[in-house]
């Protein structure tokens, strides 16, 4: 339970939602005009393949076309939607490793998101790839798709302590990864 007042926004994905479960189709539209860079992005920095990426969103969407008359709005649109996200994720990279494993040969990481110089961008995603799956995903839960902790945790469907704990050692060893990599700038700009 929060003590902040509904997120208007949330309030207006349950009602568009609802509105595609009622058979409007341009509600879900709307739906996927609004999340789906966010749940790609989410997805490319889980999986670390492009392909299984576009397949993770794709069926994510099939699982809230079919979910959408049983949403009962327990938890915010965003949240569920990533929730859904996550779980195929995880599967998807299960899957993924064990036919890996059997035919050898390796995964094809997905292209670099522009941002930060190269060397930097190089320095950060080998630092994350080094994180455990748990610790990785919750650090993009957090910072790369800003949600709160009680939201991340929700979506992970573990304990906020957890979560916290999870954040902290992954923070702890992206902090460890990078302070070999002096030229990095690690100070804000005044």
């Amino acid at each position: 339970m929060t003590d902040r007042p509904p997120d208007p926004e949330s309030q207006d994905d349950a009602r568009l939602l609802a509105r595609f479960a009622g058979g409007d189709d341009g509600a879900l539209g709307t739906l996927a005009d609004r999340y789906e860079a966010y749940l790609y992005g989410l997805a490319v920095g889980m999986l670390r393949r492009v392909d299984l990426a576009h397949e993770a969103v794709q069926e994510t969407w099939v699982r809230v076309i079919r979910a959408a008359p049983r949403f009962r709005g327990e938890s915010a649109f965003r949240t569920w939607v990533y929730r859904i996200l996550v779980n195929r994720c995880l599967d998807l990279r299960a899957s993924a490793a064990r036919r890996a494993a059997l035919e050898r040969g390796p995964a094809r990481p997905a292209p670099s998101p522009a941002g930060p110089p190269d060397d930097e961008r190089r320095a950060l995603d080998a630092a994350l790839e080094s994180l455990s799956d748990a610790q990785r995903t919750v650090v993009l839960l957090c910072y790369h798709r800003g949600l709160t902790h009680a939201q991340a945790a929700e979506v992970l469907g573990i304990p906020i302590g957890t979560l916290k704990s999870r954040l902290s050692a992954a923070l702890g060893a992206l902090r460890g990864a990078l302070s070999g990599a002096d030229h990095l700038r690690t100070e804000p700009n005044p």
